[in-house]
């Protein structure tokens, strides 16, 4: 085992390095200097999609890594870069008459799918507090606050408690809730759950008050009551009434709602719910440490209840075992965890293309998959960008 003041140093340092490369890497590639805004793709080889169209999530996940960007390393740039992301977000995507955040967008900025997701709602709160943290601009603020206001009223289920997975651009109900082909058609899910609290922890962290602090409760306690409930697995897709439709285990929303979870419960402060959540943050910590890794080095991405394993971790699992560990690590002590943070930093290295000079790729060289784009709807420097934030952060601390 690596003596762990070398394993801090060595995270500290390059995760700092890495942060600013990144920041180089999307300044460089993802604005879009004709129509405006970011590019809605850019592929593997590093080119744009010109036509591609343009989602909520990439644009408020890069609204939300430029605002951190700018408040981390006080760039004018990741600044300029972040006022960008706001401006395209204010007066794009938001649906003006019904409500809201548009789910998808063409290349010039027309509305093609003016579906209300949970998840797509979450991230605009998430990006928007991050935006006036960084800036203090009191619109931000204001429509984050609206935004989270519209979530309570529209997506919260009073009968059976808990938040709705999708609906129409006019609020009623859909046939396919679905956030892509990969997830159950389950109207409630873990993924929109935990960004809902990621989000609402934000929030209260930058501008607490009394709506912010009961909604982060709210959310907080229905997803340790539902999907963290056994403090060693998420349960992934319900339906209405909590019928538990699972069946894998995902060993990277498992360790990141690990960290997330404790965050949320930091912010918000109750010493009791601090004590349970940490319970099962350390559950989940432990468990993916034990169950998750795949021989290589590198986090498996899902294990069925079948049996199977597929050890292909994607970037954004590996990226988020990173903080993961780190926070089990400063939680308890137990260097494992900080040893499990270097394993995967130097399988990241090695498979992902970490620390060489560019954005990471989907899957680990070993893998031997095709090429998937190196910016889209799915990609974006939220999850790799972050945890090197959050390394330097950490372990400047520790």
């Amino acid at each position: 085992m690596i003596v762990t003041a070398d394993i801090r140093q060595t995270l500290r340092t390059e995760a700092r390095w890495e942060a600013e490369v990144l920041l180089r890497w999307w300044a460089d590639k993802a604005p879009d200097a004709v129509n405006g805004g970011f590019h809605g793709e850019i592929d593997a080889a590093g080119e744009p999609v010109v036509d591609a169209p343009k989602s909520i999530i990439l644009n408020t996940r890069l609204m939300w890594f430029f605002s951190a960007m700018a408040h981390c390393l006080g760039s004018d740039e990741a600044r300029g870069l972040a006022d960008r992301a706001y401006v395209w977000l204010r007066d794009h995507f938001v649906d003006r008459d019904h409500g809201g955040v548009y789910w998808l967008l063409d290349a010039k900025g027309q509305v093609t799918d003016a579906k209300k997701q949970g998840y797509a709602q979450a991230f605009a709160v998430y990006a928007l507090s991050e935006y006036h943290g960084a800036t203090g601009d009191v619109g931000a603020l204001a429509l984050a606050r609206q935004l989270q206001r519209e979530i309570e009223d529209r997506f919260w289920d009073p009968q059976y408690r808990g938040y709705v997975e999708a609906l129409s651009a006019y609020w009623s109900p859909i046939d396919d809730p679905r956030l892509s082909d990969k997830d159950a058609a389950s109207p409630k899910t873990m993924n929109t759950h935990l960004h809902l609290l990621e989000a609402y922890a934000n929030l209260h962290r930058v501008a607490p008050d009394e709506a912010s602090g009961h909604a982060l409760r709210r959310a907080l306690t229905i997803f340790a009551d539902r999907f963290a409930d056994d403090g060693r697995h998420l349960k992934l897709f319900f339906g209405m009434d909590w019928e538990d439709h699972t069946q894998a285990v995902s060993y990277g929303h498992d360790i990141e709602a690990a960290w997330l979870m404790w965050e949320g419960a930091e912010v918000l402060g109750d010493k009791a719910l601090l004590a349970r959540i940490r319970t099962l943050t350390i559950g989940l910590s432990r468990a993916t440490l034990d169950e998750g890794f795949n021989g290589r080095g590198g986090l498996s991405y899902e294990r069925g209840f079948e049996g199977h394993l597929d050890p292909d971790g994607e970037w954004w699992g590996q990226a988020e075992g990173l903080v993961g560990f780190v926070n089990a690590w400063q939680m308890t002590g137990d260097e494992d965890f900080l040893d499990a943070a270097g394993r995967l930093w130097r399988y990241l290295k090695d498979q992902y293309g970490a620390a060489s000079g560019g954005e990471w790729t989907w899957y680990g060289a070993d893998a031997g998959r095709p090429p998937v784009y190196a910016a889209g709807m799915w990609k974006c420097p939220y999850h790799n960008g972050r945890a090197m934030i959050e390394l330097d952060k950490r372990l400047k601390a520790s």
